[in-house]
């Protein structure tokens, strides 16, 4: 265990890791976190700021200042530069001891930390020997924090054998492990996670388990990016992210510092997402999105199936990503507000690219496929560019003609991997009603396609849907009251499934499934009653739970072409 937490901390950038998880240990440890990294301001060499006890005097009471640095500690991090070590230590004595140290501190005696993921070199040991010795005084001195010392705070205080049972460590070492092999890295962490925040209580010991998670799910992205495989990070931080807001909407703690900390640990795993999901879908798959096929062929595999499945996957998660940096971009108090738009443009255009270069996204196989539609058509409508996806919208409906009509490949309801390789196993009357016995998909597209007034294209789907689709129940889902209790952990569709959109009762004149629509979105308004535990971040958490559990959207979050959510 030592082992796989000393490379992950070796492995671990100077900014937006390290600098993250030193006060997430010393505040675990019982230390007073009193100054956390800024970005775009002076910090006088100082990362983190901290008060408590000096394992290297008697744990006397003490103000830590900690200077971070990355990796090993070298002749080249060690002088030379602004940013090195010994002249950061410089201005720490120099400018921040003097004028920057709070008066209840001034008093304390002061240990400035050279703090690191690994160990100082023996090229520079003597130099750093030499500097402590020589400005050390009565009130200062100088110490190292190396990865062994931290990978101990970690072992003895986050992941000790009583907070971290036996199983939660065998969960942890395999789904580290086989990150190679995602499917399985991704079913050990989630039986950790679950664990984990089962019962997560209202006081310190609660806090303490959602850094547990933190910790754990840093180590696991860590090997992921160290082998070059992002499948497994990008899919647990979707879980650890999921898991974690459940936990804070299920939090009573009337402790204001606590729930500060276990929102700190949720911004820290919502900025980690963020990070991996812009290297996997903007760094990796972004710069092939145009390539004709490109894609296609990447998945490597000869079954029409998976590239299908692979391919909606992923416009999903561009999709997805795109929608979060809207909401993120337009909350009030967002200082970056034109980096996150730019950036949802970003992933808009590489879903847009993904569509006109990959054919196979216009035959969705599986029913549930309308949900990486839906966030398709959703993230068009709020960087207002649906006119770029009616075209889409329109071949989808000209395909699912002829699919349905010619009995050839339709999309079904199952889900199973299995099954749908076997689809269709037939094209008998018995085999075709079961496996179009319910669709969301096709009201969605209805709907949709009422809405960008596509007259003729809706024309000749409805009377597909009378002719050949006459016993299937369409249905949308929408939450009620106890959705919010289930929807994030386990996954389930805790809701009410509304049947409409039956043409043969509307003979002769059929009503606008669109305003039938609205109509039980106004009527059932549980979603829009739900309390997000950050203002303006509930609705992509909940796409995210869709997505990542398999639910269909419901109609609250159909997209609009008049109405731009901001």
């Amino acid at each position: 265990m030592k082992l796989i937490v000393r490379q992950y901390l070796q492995s671990l950038k100077e900014r937006g890791e390290l600098d993250v998880l030193l006060p997430q240990i010393l505040s675990e440890i019982g230390y007073e976190v009193i100054h956390r990294p800024r970005r775009g301001t002076r910090q006088a060499g100082v990362d983190v700021a901290a008060v408590g006890p000096d394992p290297d005097a008697d744990e006397e009471r003490t103000l830590h200042l900690f200077l971070i640095k990355r990796g090993d500690l070298g002749r080249s991090d060690w002088d030379g530069t602004p940013q090195a070590v010994r002249p950061s230590l410089n201005e720490i004595r120099d400018d921040y001891i003097p004028n920057r140290v709070p008066d209840q501190f001034s008093e304390l005696p002061i240990s400035i930390c050279v703090c690191i993921g690994g160990e100082v070199k023996e090229s520079i040991r003597s130099l750093w020997r030499g500097f402590a010795d020589n400005n050390k005084t009565k009130k200062i001195r100088y110490r190292e924090w190396n990865g062994d010392r931290l990978a101990n705070f970690i072992l003895s205080g986050l992941l000790n054998k009583e907070l971290l049972n036996v199983n939660n460590r065998v969960a942890f070492q395999k789904a580290v492990a086989m990150v190679s092999e995602p499917e399985t890295s991704y079913h050990h962490f989630k039986n950790l996670a679950f664990r984990l925040t089962d019962k997560v209580e209202d006081d310190r010991r609660g806090t303490t388990r959602l850094r547990q998670l933190l910790i754990c799910h840093w180590v696991l992205v860590s090997n992921g990016m160290e082998t070059e495989n992002l499948e497994a990070p990008y899919r647990t931080c979707e879980l650890a992210l999921l898991y974690t807001w459940d936990t804070l909407n299920r939090s009573s703690t009337t402790k204001e510092t606590e729930r500060n900390e276990r929102l700190e640990i949720f911004r820290y795993l919502l900025k980690l997402y963020l990070s991996i999901g812009h290297k996997l879908i903007i760094d990796k798959i972004g710069a092939h999105s145009q390539q004709k096929f490109a894609l296609s062929f990447a998945v490597r595999s000869k079954s029409a199936l998976d590239v299908n499945l692979a391919l909606f996957e992923t416009m999903g998660r561009a999709s997805l990503l795109g929608l979060w940096h809207h909401f993120i971009g337009n909350m009030p108090t967002e200082d970056n507000r034109d980096a996150h738009l730019t950036k949802r443009d970003k992933f808009q255009n590489i879903s847009i690219s993904l569509i006109n270069n990959n054919c196979t996204l216009a035959n969705p196989i599986r029913d549930d496929h309308h949900v990486e539609i839906g966030l398709l058509m959703l993230l068009s409508q709020v960087c207002g560019n649906i006119p770029n996806v009616q075209e889409f919208l329109r071949e989808i409906t000209s395909r699912l003609v002829y699919r349905y009509q010619m009995r050839n490949l339709w999309p079904t309801h199952f889900c199973d991997y299995r099954e749908l390789a076997r689809h269709p196993i037939d094209r008998s009357d018995e085999y075709f009603k079961k496996s179009t016995k319910g669709s969301v998909l096709v009201p969605f597209i209805r709907v949709a396609l009422e809405r960008i007034e596509a007259d003729e294209d809706l024309k000749a789907f409805e009377s597909t849907i009378v002719d050949k689709l006459a016993e299937m129940t369409q249905q949308v889902w929408v939450p009620h009251d106890k959705t919010d209790k289930f929807i994030w952990r386990q996954g389930t569709s805790e809701g009410i499934a509304i049947p409409v959109g039956n043409m043969e009762s509307e003979k002769p004149k059929p009503t606008s499934l669109h305003s039938h629509v609205d109509d039980i979105v106004q009527q059932f308004s549980s979603f829009n009653e739900m309390s997000g535990t950050i203002s303006g971040l509930l609705v992509p958490m909940f796409l995210m739970a869709c997505r990542h559990h398999r639910l269909p959207l419901p109609p609250h979050l159909w997209f609009r072409v008049h109405e731009v959510e901001e």
